[in-house]
């Protein structure tokens, strides 16, 4: 059973730029496949024309399954994109850089 984390961009991130709004949604799931345990990381639009530059898991710390391709990615509302992660990545924080500033949420 895969275990929901949501962490609502507006109540949990804090940005750079302090007089901007969160234009994101970032949410995180537990993957427990037959053979290996992941964690996806899905950050979706929740304004129009996002550009979506990288997603950084642990300041970096945590290597993507896959490679990150389509970065930078253009969102439109309600749009998203995901990176799965290895399990062995303890998540702590995740960072997302887009065109309105990046954005932290740490668990």
């Amino acid at each position: 059973m895969s275990k929901l984390l949501i962490a609502f961009a507006l109540l949990g991130m804090t940005s750079a730029c302090s007089d901007s709004k969160p234009n994101v949604e970032i949410e995180v799931y537990d993957r427990a496949g037959l053979y290996m345990k992941s964690i996806e990381v899905k950050v979706k639009a929740i304004e129009d024309d996002v550009i979506v530059n990288d997603i950084i898991v642990n300041r970096g710390n945590c290597e993507s399954l896959f490679e990150k391709k389509g970065f930078p990615k253009q969102l439109k509302f309600g749009q998203s994109i995901s990176v799965s992660y290895g399990g062995s990545c303890d998540l702590t924080q995740v960072d997302v850089v887009t065109n309105n500033g990046s954005w932290t949420v740490t668990y």
